[in-house]
C-alpha cells in the first residue's frame, strides 16, 4: 500500500507507491513536512496513490462514473448479506436520482444536491401513492456520503461535501403495543391468509423476534432441550442466540417438524409489504409486524422479568435500545398511587 515518509535532512514529504506496471516507486511530493496544510495535501496524494493501486490490482474501470465502481465498493464494504441488500436498495434510489438529474460523476455532487435529494425523495410517489419520509431520505444520503468518501479515496472526487450532513431527523413514530382484543382480531383475520403469515405471527408473538427471524431452520428447534436457536438474527451470525421454547409455541413447532419442512416459514416476495397490506385490509393501518416485538418486551416488563433477562430473551445488547420499546401506561404505575404520604 502507498505511504508517505520523511527523509533525513529533507524538508519535504516523500511518497512510496506501486505503479501500473507493478514497480515500487519513491519520489518527493514537493510538499513541506513543517506545513500542516501541505501535510494534509501529502496525505491526499497517498490516498489517491493507494486508490490507484487498488484499481490496478482489481482491474476496475477507471472512468469515474458511478456504475464503474459503486456496486463493487458496496460488495466489498458490506460484511453481511442483509446489509448488502439494504445498501443496494438505498443505492437504487440514489442512482435513479443521479441519473434523472444527470449527476454522472462524484465531482458533480454538492451539499446543495443533498438538500435537493430530500425534497425529491419525499415527493416522489410510488405506485401505492405513498412517498418516503424525511428520515428515509436522510438515511440514504448517509450512504451517499459514505460512497463519496470512497470516491475521494479512489480519486474520482477532490473532496466530500457530504462528510458532515447535520440534517435534522423527524421524530420517529412509536410503534404501538397490541391489546388482547387486537391479538384476537388479528388471529381471526389470519385464518383467511396464507399459512406462513399465521406461523410467523405466532412465533413472533411468543418470542418477540423480528419478521425475518421467524424463518427458522428445523434443526434449530431442539425439543429435547426445549429451546429455540436463532442462527441469523439482526447483526448477523455472530449474534446467534438461544431461548427456552415457549410452551404455547411447542405444538405449532411440532406440527411443522412433523410436516418435514426445511424452515418454519417460507417468505414470499417482500413479506414486510405483505403484512403492511394485511393491516390496511383489516382496518388497522397503525399497526405493523414489529408491534409484536414491542408487545412482547412490555409484557415481559409487566410480568416482573428482570431487565437483563428480558434483554437476553429478545437479543437486545443495549439498555438504550431496550428502553425504546417500553410503553408505560397509567395502570402500570397505579400501584404506586399513594406511595408518597404527607402529614394532614
Amino acid at each position: 500500500m502507498a505511504s508517505i515518509y520523511k527523509k533525513k535532512n529533507s524538508p519535504y514529504w516523500f511518497i512510496q507507491f506501486i505503479d501500473a506496471n507493478g514497480v515500487r516507486r519513491n519520489k518527493s511530493t514537493g510538499l513541506r513536512t513543517d506545513s500542516p496544510v501541505e501535510t494534509v495535501k501529502a496525505r491526499e496524494l497517498r490516498a489517491q496513490a493507494e486508490a490507484k493501486e487498488l484499481r490496478n490490482s482489481a482491474g476496475e474501470i477507471d472512468d469515474g462514473s458511478w456504475e464503474s465502481w459503486v456496486p463493487q465498493y458496496l460488495e466489498r464494504h458490506c460484511e453481511s448479506a442483509r446489509t448488502f441488500e439494504r445498501y443496494t436498495g438505498n443505492w437504487s434510489w440514489l442512482s435513479f436520482w443521479l441519473q434523472e438529474n444527470r449527476y454522472h460523476s462524484p465531482r458533480a455532487i454538492t451539499y446543495r444536491n443533498a438538500l435537493e435529494y430530500i425534497k425529491w425523495r419525499t415527493n416522489y410517489k410510488k405506485k401505492t401513492g405513498k412517498a418516503a419520509g424525511r428520515n428515509t431520505a436522510i438515511m440514504e444520503l448517509k450512504l451517499l456520503a459514505m460512497i463519496m468518501g470512497e470516491a475521494v479515496r479512489l480519486g474520482h472526487a477532490d473532496s466530500n461535501p457530504l462528510v458532515s450532513l447535520k440534517l435534522r431527523r423527524d421524530k420517529s413514530v412509536k410503534k404501538p403495543e397490541l391489546t388482547d382484543q387486537e391479538i384476537t382480531e388479528i388471529r381471526e383475520a389470519l385464518i383467511d391468509e396464507p399459512d406462513w403469515m399465521q406461523t410467523a405471527f405466532e412465533i413472533s408473538l411468543h418470542t418477540g423476534c423480528r419478521l425475518r427471524e421467524t424463518r427458522l431452520p428445523l434443526n434449530c428447534l431442539d425439543f429435547k432441550e426445549n429451546k429455540i436457536t436463532f442462527p441469523s438474527p439482526k447483526g448477523g451470525e455472530d449474534r446467534a442466540f438461544s431461548i427456552p421454547m415457549p410452551t404455547a409455541l411447542r405444538p405449532l413447532l411440532q406440527r411443522i417438524k412433523k410436516a418435514k419442512q426445511n424452515f418454519t416459514v417460507e417468505f414470499p416476495f417482500q413479506p414486510s409489504r405483505r403484512w403492511q397490506q394485511f393491516f390496511i385490509k383489516i382496518n388497522k393501518p397503525h399497526l405493523c409486524f414489529h408491534c409484536l416485538r414491542v408487545t412482547y418486551v412490555n409484557r415481559l416488563r409487566r410480568a416482573g422479568v428482570p431487565r437483563e433477562a428480558a434483554m437476553r430473551l429478545v437479543n437486545h445488547s443495549s439498555d438504550l435500545i431496550h428502553q425504546v420499546y417500553q410503553r408505560e401506561k397509567v395502570e402500570d404505575v397505579a400501584q404506586w398511587r399513594d406511595v408518597v404520604q404527607f402529614p394532614d
